[in-house]
């Protein structure tokens, strides 16, 4: 999709710089322990290509960086309504300006910790390894609430085992990216 060709090199752009600059120890001093890490799943299409986004999508990427999917996503799908959550206000910033300069209206970044945010509108969840593992049980907890008043899909990329575990969730489809990455689609039950 060449909008959003412009856009991923402009995050790229951002992202180099800003990485280079990060210092783990200053901001797990601001932040606590957390999962800083930096990824992004460059499979856009594939990921969208399993679920059905309509008007009533509210799609969330917990830990969204640069808002690589929720920039993807709200362009291919003007209907829906696409939330990223991201820690750092670095990444944060860049998100929020790429959703400002290109008038996303169907695009909301916020920043804070996907652990202590509200996500209970959302419908949708994608995950790319953004916890430490301790801390995926608070996730799956705060997940399997919002799936008792309504029908919510989980997509994970990377660390699929704990959604594997979760007795209220059930695996509808997998695409294996290589020897070690999967992306993993769950329904609640």
């Amino acid at each position: 999709m060449e909008a959003f060709a412009k856009i991923q090199t402009e995050i790229d752009q951002y992202a180099e710089d800003i990485e280079n600059g990060l210092s783990l120890s200053e901001i797990t001093i601001q932040h606590g322990l957390n999962s800083f890490r930096y990824g992004s799943s460059s499979f856009l299409f594939e990921l969208f290509d399993r679920i059905q986004i309509t008007s009533k999508t509210v799609f969330y990427d917990l830990g969204s960086g640069y808002g690589n999917i929720i920039l993807y996503g709200a362009i291919k799908y003007p209907q829906a309504l696409f939330k990223g959550i991201e820690i750092l206000q670095e990444r944060h910033q860049v998100c929020a300006g790429l959703i400002e300069k290109e008038q996303l209206l169907n695009a909301k970044a916020i920043c804070g910790d996907i652990l202590k945010t509200d996500i209970a509108d959302g419908n949708v969840f994608y995950l790319y390894n953004p916890l430490f593992d301790f801390q995926y049980e608070e996730l799956l907890k705060k997940l399997h609430q919002i799936s008792l008043t309504k029908s919510i899909i989980v997509i994970a990329e990377s660390r699929c085992s704990f959604f594997d575990e979760a007795v209220w969730l059930e695996q509808y489809h997998h695409k294996d990216i290589d020897v070690i990455r999967k992306i993993k689609y769950y329904r609640s039950k």
